[in-house]
């Protein structure tokens, strides 16, 4: 009965918060572009798309000023005091909000593995008018000892046009490979009537340029279209095809930094949100007497923020490569549950 009650005011509390901040954020960002967009439908979904990027973005601070703002109205009722008086400890209270907020962790995790992650690039081309274009234009990129060019790439018909394979001896370009088309078929490219243009030397010793003509190539092996699309293009993509990215990009001997950081910005980062909740309700007092609440609510809230705005700044020296993303991202929020622990430890077993 006990669980059910704190946990009810919990949730209650924490999706207040998160719809108030997250419809702040969308109508902000629709107020100053809306009036760009061309029709009614384009406005919602785009305003849509805003939303989902905000709760993304925002569902850990919900997580933990919902905690205090029910931490706060348990205080200033004297429900904190009622029920120390009747033998609950600060653990047991803690539980349903532990319980409630890695429930909201794992829930958003899940969703990143699905186009929620993509919000906000959906987003970004409805704002551009450029929601209905399908195709992405001039790649060019490492593959093996190769470079890659391809003129226009199809991922939705799984389809590229001119391919250019350009291959290497020594820094040098020994042989070349063009066609006109290729298709994404059991984890490759099939390009068909292939051109290959390479160097040779005649009995002279002389360099001379040798033309063939080949059926088929297999090539590109793994590098799934909607990968290819998002890497090179700078778009997000979901968790799943972070993982696989990442280890492409790191069997090409390309940096991963920038994937590393997003796996970790959508599953790491989000966990500091648990780990200050227990610090700041174990560090309230359970009477109002004893604290100010006013500045205690203030400075529990001003410290969130500054926290967050610290973890936030040093992900994106880990996505730019300034720091290792496991330095920027796992290591400050480690450092913070390592302190939690702590906090933990010390208030154990009594109220």
């Amino acid at each position: 009965m006990l669980f059910r009650y704190i946990m009810f005011h919990y949730v209650k509390n924490m999706l207040i918060i998160l719809i108030a901040l997250t419809g702040l954020f969308a109508g902000l960002d629709f107020l100053m572009n809306g009036a760009s967009l061309p029709s009614f439908n384009i406005r919602v979904l785009y305003i849509f798309n805003k939303w989902q990027e905000s709760l993304n973005l925002l569902y850990p601070l919900a997580i933990i000023f919902g905690g205090i703002w029910t931490k706060i109205a348990f205080i200033k009722k004297n429900t904190i005091g009622a029920l120390y008086a009747l033998g609950v400890s600060r653990v047991e209270l803690f539980q349903p909000f532990l319980f409630v907020s890695f429930l909201t962790y794992l829930l958003f995790m899940g969703l990143n593995f699905t186009s929620f992650a993509t919000a906000q690039d959906t987003a970004r081309a409805l704002k551009k008018n450029e929601y209905n274009i399908k195709k992405t234009e001039d790649l060019f990129f490492k593959y093996n000892n190769n470079f890659v060019y391809i003129e226009t790439l199809i991922p939705n018909e799984r389809r590229l046009e001119n391919l250019t394979l350009f291959k290497l001896n020594n820094g040098k370009v020994y042989e070349v490979q063009t066609a006109s088309e290729a298709v994404y078929k059991n984890s490759e490219w099939l390009a068909k009537d292939v051109i290959r243009k390479i160097k040779v030397m005649d009995a002279k010793g002389d360099q001379k340029l040798k033309i063939e003509y080949l059926e088929i190539l297999h090539t590109l092996k793994g590098y799934h279209p909607k990968i290819l699309n998002s890497i090179y293009e700078k778009k997000q993509l979901t968790l799943y095809d972070s993982l696989i990215a990442k280890q492409l990009l790191a069997t090409q001997g390309v940096g991963t930094y920038k994937v590393r950081a997003d796996i970790y910005g959508k599953t790491i980062m989000p966990l500091f949100s648990i780990a200050l909740l227990m610090i700041l309700l174990f560090r309230f007092p359970f009477h109002a007497r004893y604290m100010n609440v006013g500045a205690t609510t203030f400075k529990a809230l001003g410290g969130t923020l500054f926290i967050w705005g610290m973890l936030f700044a040093l992900h994106q020296m880990g996505a730019n490569g300034v720091l290792a993303p496991e330095l920027a991202t796992i290591l400050p929020v480690v450092l913070l549950w390592i302190y939690a622990i702590y906090t933990l430890s010390k208030v154990k077993g009594r109220i």
